[in-house]
């Protein structure tokens, strides 16, 4: 059904018991009738595109079964919840605490002092329309120092209503209006925002309002008010109510014990932290269990009412209540002189001295919360010091340009990659120092404000430069080594994984990598990304393209070799050549196949990326399909009983678990005729799997490698004789790789495993393996050996 224009889903559609797929994508749905959540057999719900304003998109994000829980759980009593988000944003010193004290009917203090970091207050407005309705906006008031800007970035969210203020006897220059429309829209590209000039009693407010929302169309309007004698409030506050009333969350339809349930944590502010267990009780309290309570705990800390990472192992142990008493303390940092003057070092006996009333479980866990937000690092070198990365020298350390220059000497031509991206916005605050806490175990320590210098291991074989140009609002990553591919694949998705912090800035940026040359020359010429993917992807794909400086033909493959899905064919077809010529330049050839190893295996895990972040669908993927009774397959797959052996999936490193994590399919044929499209994918990257052993895994190299020899080998024979699906459009790699039938038929995979691993391992012990969520975004299933690579 999806794209038909379909307004409406009828509640009788709750009949339909034995529904599994119902795909809506693309639809003109702006609510689902809480009877689809009657559908228990239901494990593929597509929602993509379809303009929803009764259904939360951080319920929509969780998954198939958060939906259908939420849906089931409205069945029952249901409640609007009338509360929302007011932020006041603007420079330092604009008078954004006077105006709250203002809008909450409080008198003005002349010797109001400045806001460091966050305050936040209730502001209760009658609704404009709805009778016996008073509205609840929860104003953030950000301080608006410099340095207080990237912590802010996590709590400028979307669907709120923003005010940005400037001071009418400076001017709107001095107010730095274009810098934090910029930023909102960056941010929340769809929230609504009312320009607000303060101090009007000392000069008239004139701003070119026609540019304005020319440029930024969610501009609502402007006004002046003085905060000293009370002119424009009230119009102000009339405008604020009907802007209040149109947002997405205003009047959201809870069920009514969840609404109890939030309410409840949320009276429960000022005791700042509690135990999951605790939060568990109070939710049972409130008959909310099971998927019900992990879905209302994950929607709560989406919404930034609670802070609970239940996911993270370091800080899973405790529940924060009050998002506003933590960042007091992350602030504390960013204040500290000592932070400052040591160019962003916070040692662990500062780290007692700053948060001395904090007893030491509460000190660990809030530098784990930093880490978290990549505020900070530890060192791996050093583990009692941490960098605050926003304190870390604006100037790059000298002589970083000969030591960049003399990497390029070291590497052979073409053994390089870069990748330009032009921004065309103002720079956040926060790139690319997230960036550099995220990638810290890399670092060589070079790094600065807008840059660092990154290496991909102790022996510095691969070299990667980040840097960032405010003025030309640009930023570049460079890799060199003599096999780049697999570092800067790795490096951009966290780099691509920083930028998708700003979702209003995506569809603007601008990728584009360098030509690489002609007949041994250099070349400046860039050639948008852009342009290459459409190339590539074009039917039948066009594999030249001409470079508009030498006016000379360049293989597009070639440019996106590694960098491009369409490429994953040539890469593993270079993994073949080199696997083939084993014998002659054993080390060098060794060394590339590793990295192109790890590349195709990443990106393999990384394609079901979107569907293991859902309830229903995550779950190790990586296995191997061996006879149960014999060693040899029998000629036919009907009537034969088999086991599933879950991988560790290292990237590089893939191996079989050697504590568990072996299973008996039942019904295999049926189990693989639903699967048989990911068997073939999956075969055609295990062929390529390396008995690669980390120290501790408990088991002999030699014995793993005869193991998994004999597996891969059964493997193959399995796919061979199963069904050929290379002429079904949902199962073509172009199509598993975008959006549509691909993303449809990766969820069909994961969920038929997941059902599978589900009933003969209800525990989900799975072999040992832990699911880790890499800097990078992707989702691995990993052996501890393996995991304690990501350890903090």
């Amino acid at each position: 059904m999806n794209g038909k224009g379909l307004r409406h889903l009828p509640p009788e559609i709750g009949q339909l018991t034995n529904l599994e797929g119902l795909y809506l994508e693309n639809s003109q749905l702006e609510s689902l009738p809480p009877e689809l959540g009657l559908l228990t057999n239901l494990v593929a719900l597509d929602l993509v595109g379809n303009p929803l304003t009764s259904l939360s998109p951080e319920i929509v994000a969780q998954g198939t079964l958060a939906i259908l829980t939420f849906l089931r759980d409205q069945l029952g009593e249901s409640s609007r919840q009338w509360v929302s988000k007011l932020l006041l944003v603007g420079e330092g010193g604009v008078g954004k605490t006077s105006l709250l004290r203002a809008l909450r009917g409080e008198e003005f203090d002349t010797g109001e002092s400045t806001t460091l970091g966050i305050e936040i207050k209730p502001v209760e407005l009658e609704h404009p329309t709805e009778a016996n309705v008073t509205m609840q906006l929860n104003a953030w008031d950000f301080g608006g120092q410099e340095i207080y800007h990237a912590t802010h970035q996590f709590f400028l969210t979307g669907r709120s209503l923003y005010l940005l203020l400037w001071n009418a006897r400076l001017g709107f220059e001095q107010g730095k209006l274009y810098y934090w429309l910029d930023i909102i829209q960056s941010k929340a590209p769809n929230s609504p925002v009312l320009i607000v000039a303060t101090h009007t009693d000392e000069r008239d407010a004139e701003i070119p309002m026609t540019d304005i929302r020319g440029e930024y169309p969610q501009v609502i309007g402007h006004c002046g008010i003085s905060n000293k004698n009370g002119t424009g409030i009230d119009t102000l506050r009339e405008q604020i109510r009907i802007a209040a009333a149109q947002l997405p969350l205003m009047g959201e339809i809870w069920p009514l014990n969840w609404l109890n349930a939030a309410n409840s944590i949320r009276y429960l502010r000022d005791e700042r932290h509690i135990t999951p267990e605790y939060l568990q009780n109070l939710m049972e309290g409130h008959n909310i269990y099971g998927d019900s309570s992990a879905v209302l705990s994950q929607w709560l800390h989406d919404l930034g009412d609670i802070i609970y990472f239940k996911e993270d192992e370091e800080l899973n142990d405790m529940v924060i209540l009050d998002p506003q008493w933590l960042t007091k303390y992350v602030y504390r940092v960013l204040e500290s002189e000592e932070v400052t003057e040591g160019l962003g070092i916070f040692t662990r006996d500062h780290m007692v001295e700053v948060w001395s009333d904090l007893d030491a479980n509460l000190r660990d866990h809030f530098l784990r919360m930093m880490e978290t937000f990549d505020l900070s690092y530890r060192t791996l070198e050093q583990r009692e010091i941490s960098i605050v990365v926003e304190r870390i020298s604006f100037e790059p350390p000298e002589g970083l340009a000969q030591t960049w220059a003399g990497i390029g000497q070291r590497v052979s031509p073409g053994k390089e990659i870069s990748m330009t991206f032009d921004l065309n916005t103002t720079i956040p605050a926060g790139i690319p120092t997230w960036f550099i806490a995220r990638q810290h175990r890399f670092t060589t320590h070079t790094h600065w404000r807008y840059g660092a210098l990154l290496a991909d291991s102790s022996d510095r074989k691969h070299m990667a430069l980040i840097q960032v140009s405010p003025r030309d609002r640009r930023l570049q990553l460079t890799v060199r080594g003599p096999h780049p591919q697999n570092f800067f694949a790795l490096l951009r998705d966290g780099l691509e994984l920083t930028l998708a912090r700003f979702p209003g800035m995506l569809d603007r940026i601008e990728r584009s990598i360098p030509c690489p040359g002609h007949d041994g020359k250099a070349c400046s010429f860039q050639f948008d990304y852009r342009s290459l993917e459409r190339a590539i992807e074009h039917d039948p794909p066009v594999l030249d393209i001409q470079c508009q400086q030498a006016f000379q033909e360049v293989s597009v493959p070639g440019l996106l070799f590694g960098l491009h899905w369409s490429t994953a064919g040539e890469v593993i077809a270079k993994i073949d050549d080199l696997q083939a010529s084993m014998g002659e330049m054993q080390e060098e050839i060794l060394s590339e196949l590793s990295e192109l190893r790890a590349l195709a295996q990443r990106e393999f895990t990384n394609a079901f990326r979107r569907e293991q972040e859902k309830i229903e669908s995550h779950c190790p993927n990586v296995f191997v399909l061996i006879p149960s009774d014999s060693k040899r397959w029998q000629a036919r797959i009907q009537g034969q009983k088999m086991d599933l052996q879950l991988y560790c999936q290292a990237p590089g490193s893939w191996h079989p678990t050697v504590d568990g994590g072996l299973y008996n399919v039942d019904q295999p044929a049926e189990w693989l005729t639903r699967t048989a499209p990911y068997l073939r994918r999956l075969v055609g990257i295990l062929k390529f799997a390396s008995p690669m052993i980390a120290p501790g895994l408990g088991i002999a190299a030699v014995g793993i490698e005869a193991m998994m020899k004999n597996q891969l080998d059964m493997m193959n024979q399995l796919v061979s004789k199963l069904p050929d699906f290379k002429d079904d459009p949902r199962y073509r790699l172009e199509a598993v790789e975008q959006k549509g039938y691909g993303e449809q038929a990766r969820g069909a995979d994961l969920r038929a495993l997941r059902q599978l691993l589900d009933k003969k391992d209800p525990d989900h012990e799975w072999g040992g393996l832990e699911k880790i969520l890499t800097p990078e975004g992707h989702y691995l299933w990993l052996c501890g050996s393996h995991a304690q690579a990501y350890a903090h």
